[in-house]
């Protein structure tokens, strides 16, 4: 499934093809091959797919990296509609949203920003349609009308080299075209109300112009998520959470007037209002309110419940930052919380890419793609997961992006050169307050309301250039350079409101003007890679490839003018040796690749003392780490009909040099990083795909298929003691999630039906302290379930 392989067991026509036995799939075989076999009866093969992972159109079979591919087929019947259903296919690849919603960040291969703040740009690059992306927090807007999307493992500083340390995730938007007008309406419908609507349409309006145009939506009413709070009756009442409400439009222009220039125009808006999830309380402390009311003593004395030091969790025992148990809160379920409903995104975006290539007469092709996008971002959020404002922090941020890349390419029969220039300016400003009537914010500061404004301006620019030459008829060398320059400013002020019994409305104590001098950033990054094609079935390659990150400045709270100061770039040195094959006359694929990173200068978050006795989450250089493993990929068709593929992943990461120190959340010490493994890392990933195509006398087919993804124990945070190890981890687990699907070959609707988390099992995706005095963790959705209707015309 990760190399977008399916079977096509029946030829009404190549989409019809596609849809109808392709939903899902791991399995394919090319057009050419079925119609062969229609002909010859020959037996099926395994597809070689083609990607643009390498800025050319090339199979995954011969590029020298480990590439996982997805069509859109796969996608739109597959429910997956955002980066979570992406990552949740493929091993060694792991997804973070620490906040609940809003903000994720892919780990690739241990590698990822450890980091929530949307004035941070992703470890692993993001693009829309070849357009970066330099916020976490615009990454979830574009999952529609796809053609495919890729996800590219290693380092890729050359042709990605902006802040592409752990890969890059490529999104692949489906074009507009001059062969003729037809579309899609795909509908859902599945557990909790959830009703999904999505088409596209292509329409020819001159012998040079097309458009197309596409959109989606999705309402839902509340799901698995319950708010539960004190009736005041000695009893609880449970209010429903986790409504979707969002759409997404896209209208493209494609004009060609000749062979040699062509030109496409696209412009896109969409909102995103829907619920994301309620953050559970943990029960951390030794249970009391005895010193101050309404607060944990143990939050005070670092008195940490007696069951987590002897390593087990005891959800009667042990309170929250309240100085109530989850048990005293009514929790009777994962999925419960204490929380308010607050957690509700007010996303918005909107913007254009123009896209235009000319070959001149020598052959050369010129491309330019200029884009400018406006995206608005808020997000509140129950920080403290608990009833009371004791830590309700509410995010509102206004990014603006602009870039323009011109690039050259040129083909000769031994050599291709593909380079160009790039120039990006962002512009983001925030505005988030933290307000805490309860707890340790009136307390250690004298106020309830922290007010924090910043602005950050990120001026960029690259030169990069790829050369592909052939050595010999087999031996392929490919190079790749980069240099990039990145100058940021950063201004902003924190300021403390609303002290008890104020009465001025223009009341404001300014704590910390965190303005910071300007920054530049510099590197030169780029990839050297071995190719041999020992023959058209097996290739083996060896890369080394150096990646780099830049520097900024943290976006988070800050108490002192030194917690805004910068933190420096960081690099890997990646090596990696591979092969990819196909054996049996094509029916069995066995690709595999190993791996070492030396890991520079390491950004991460450590906690770090602050004013007012509150113990803070600082992003820093943590110092230098090494990561290793391997990922692995068999593929079998077994028969015409039967198809297994099994993928595993591995990878070893801890910090090998560093002079930073952590203190514990949990009990004050202090201790050092050096030595601890990285964070959101399962030592081994895998995943199983067990499918049956099947076809009946009377004209009907499809398809039944098991997918088995499982992850291994990893840790939440740096742990320093039993206690962080028994809350801050998490344990070996394995979702399963079945697909069906029926469709007539003569007709133009298809039918299937999902089941995800089939045994509804239960998992955690994050647990960590909220920086005063609490912890929360969040659960993975239980078993749901959905149908769809698609339909093509």
């Amino acid at each position: 499934m990760a190399n977008n392989i399916y079977l096509r067991a029946f030829k009404p026509s190549l989409l019809r093809t596609a849809v109808l036995c392709a939903l899902f799939s791991p399995l394919a075989v090319s057009a050419e091959n079925a119609t062969e076999q229609n002909e010859s009866e020959a037996p099926r093969k395994l597809e070689r797919i083609m990607v643009t992972a390498e800025k050319t159109v090339s199979t995954v079979q011969e590029t020298g990296m480990v590439v996982n591919s997805f069509s859109a087929e796969e996608l739109l019947q597959a429910g997956i509609n955002d980066i979570d259903g992406i990552t949740s296919l493929i091993p060694n690849v792991q997804l973070l949203d620490a906040t609940g919603g809003g903000v994720p960040v892919v780990f690739v291969r241990g590698v990822g920003l450890a980091d929530f703040r949307v004035n941070n740009s992703p470890a692993a690059a993001f693009y829309d349609d070849e357009i970066y992306k330099p916020s976490v927090a615009m990454m979830a807007s574009s999952f529609f009308d796809l053609e495919r999307v890729e996800v590219l493992k290693g380092p890729q500083g050359g042709l990605y080299g902006r802040n592409a340390n752990a890969g890059a995730i490529q999104v692949i938007s489906a074009k507009p075209t001059l062969y003729g007008n037809e579309g899609y309406l795909d509908m859902g419908y599945g557990s909790y109300g959830k009703v999904e609507l999505e088409g596209a349409y292509n329409h020819v309006l001159t012998d040079t112009l097309a458009v197309r145009a596409s959109g989606r939506r999705v309402v839902s009413g509340n799901t698995y998520m319950h708010s539960v709070q004190a009736d005041g009756q000695g009893g609880f009442t449970r209010q429903g959470h986790g409504e979707q409400d969002e759409w997404a439009s896209r209208v493209q222009f494609y004009y060609e007037p000749s062979d040699q220039f062509n030109a496409t125009l696209k412009l896109f808006a969409g909102a995103d209002k829907s619920d994301f999830s309620l953050l559970r309380p943990m029960g951390i402390w030794e249970g009391s309110d005895t010193m101050v009311p309404g607060l944990a003593d143990g939050a005070l004395t670092n008195q940490v419940c007696a069951a987590l030091l002897a390593g087990y969790r005891d959800p009667s025992q042990c309170a929250t930052i309240t100085g109530q148990t989850p048990d005293e809160l009514g929790l009777t379920s994962v999925y419960d919380s204490a929380s308010s409903t607050m957690n509700k995104l007010d996303n918005q975006w909107e913007g254009f890419t123009l896209s235009m290539h000319y070959t001149l007469n020598n052959g050369v092709t010129l491309s330019s793609i200029t884009h400018l996008e406006s995206f608005e971002h808020g997000r509140p959020n129950d920080w403290d997961a608990v009833g009371g404002a004791y830590q309700d922090i509410y995010y509102h941020t206004d990014i603006s992006a602009f870039s323009q890349e011109l690039r050259a390419s040129y083909n000769t029969e031994n050599m291709r050169f593909f380079g160009g220039i790039n120039m990006a300016k962002e512009e983001l400003e925030e505005h988030s307050w933290i307000i805490g009537t309860e707890g340790i914010i009136p307390l250690g500061f004298g106020h309830t309301k922290v007010d924090q404004k910043y602005k950050q301006e990120v001026d960029a620019f690259a030169i990069f250039g790829r050369v592909d030459y052939a050595l010999t008829n087999q031996l392929d060398l490919i190079t790749e350079l980069r240099f990039t320059k990145e100058d940021k400013s950063f201004a902003g002020q924190t300021y403390l409101l609303d002290p008890p019994g104020n009465t001025d409305p223009n009341y404001a104590f300014l704590l910390v003007d965190a303005t910071q001098p300007n920054a530049s950033f510099n590197d030169v990054s780029g990839k050297v890679t071995l190719n041999y094609q020992h023959s058209k079935d097996l290739l083996t390659y060896l890369s080394f490839s150096r990646g780099f990150k830049s520097g900024g400045f943290p976006g988070g709270l800050v108490l002192s003018n030194e917690g805004a100061e910068k933190y420096d770039s960081e690099t890997i040195n990646g090596y990696e040796a591979g092969f990819k094959s196909d054996l049996l006359d094509q029916r069995l694929r066995f690709n595999a690749a190993v791996f070492y990173y030396d890991y520079n200068n390491l950004q991460g978050s450590a906690r770090v003392p602050a004013e007012g006795g509150v113990t803070l989450d600082r992003f820093q250089n943590i110092g230098d780490a090494e990561v290793y493993g391997f990922d692995a990929e068999i593929t079998y068709l077994l028969s015409d009909n039967w198809l297994v593929q099994a993928m595993l992943g591995h990878a070893e990461g801890e910090i090998t040099k560093s002079q930073a120190t952590q203190l514990s959340p949990l009990t004050g010490e202090e201790f050092s990083l050096q030595g601890k493994e990285l964070n959101y890392k399962p030592d081994f990933s895998a995943s199983l795909v067990v499918r049956h195509d099947f076809a009946f006398d009377n004209g009907y087919g499809g398809f039944a298929q098991l997918v088995y993804d499982w992850r291994s124990a990893q840790n939440f945070t740096y742990i320093g003691n039993r206690a962080e190890q028994t809350v801050f981890s998490e344990g070996a687990y394995g979702i399963v999630n079945a697909q069906v699907g029926l469709s007539k070959l003569s007709s133009d609707w298809q039918f299937s039906v999902f089941v995800n988390n089939l045994t509804n099992t239960e998992y955690r995706t994050n647990a960590r302290a909220d920086d005063l005095g609490g912890a929360y963790e969040l659960y993975g959705a239980p078993r749901t379930w959905g149908v769809k209707a698609n339909y093509r015309f």
